[in-house]
């Protein structure tokens, strides 16, 4: 019996070393793979700039030949300074970080310029404020839409009348005929004729 229990024990500190040394040849083996690579990020002397627009909560990067919405135009940077030019006209000067600058509808070309920086963004279409108006108002600029196609608001309301008029008339008759049917069902099926 004395054996028996040397022998397991034995087995089990065999079992046990060869689990500790697949462990470490495990932990030798991809010791190499855990490693990650870290750098320190450049230090960037670069002036960066880019103009957005919001619209609804929804954020338009500008870029040449885009379209966005909204009537405001932000522009971020981390220049000493930026020149902001909007069709070639001077329009505004900051050495702030942000620039916020109210913008006519329609195209326009905006230039960013600082000391060794330029960003020229040019063909961008602005609408207004509202995503929803985007389809009226590219009909109304290119002209695709007159005013004499629009419905007079008189008709309108005529139509409105007569349509609300139709549909009670409509719903009068389907009524009258489902409950004509029933009535009739109920009498054919509960009453007999009397026939002499």
């Amino acid at each position: 019996m004395e054996e028996k229990e040397r022998k397991n024990k034995t087995q089990g500190s065999r079992s046990g070393s060869y689990t500790w040394l697949i462990c470490f040849i495990g932990v030798i083996l991809f010791h190499p793979l855990s490693f990650t690579a870290t750098a320190e990020p450049p230090e960037s002397k670069d002036c960066i700039s880019y103009a957005y627009t919001e619209s609804n909560n929804h954020l338009f990067l500008l870029a040449t030949n885009k379209s966005a919405f909204g009537n405001n135009i932000t522009i971020q940077h981390n220049c000493e300074y930026i020149e902001v030019f909007i069709n070639n006209n001077f329009t505004a000067y900051t050495q702030e970080q942000s620039l916020t600058i109210p913008i006519s509808m329609g195209m326009n070309n905006i230039s960013i310029y600082s000391n060794n920086h330029t960003n020229i963004i040019e063909n961008v279409r602005l609408m207004p404020d509202r995503l929803s108006w985007e389809f009226d108002y590219n009909m109304w600029l290119y002209d695709e839409i007159s005013f004499d196609d629009l419905i007079d608001l008189n008709m309108a309301e005529a139509k409105e009348n007569w349509a609300s008029f139709l549909t009670a008339v409509i719903i009068w008759i389907l009524v009258v005929y489902v409950y004509w049917n029933l009535i009739n069902s109920y009498v054919d099926r509960n009453y007999a004729e009397e026939v002499r």
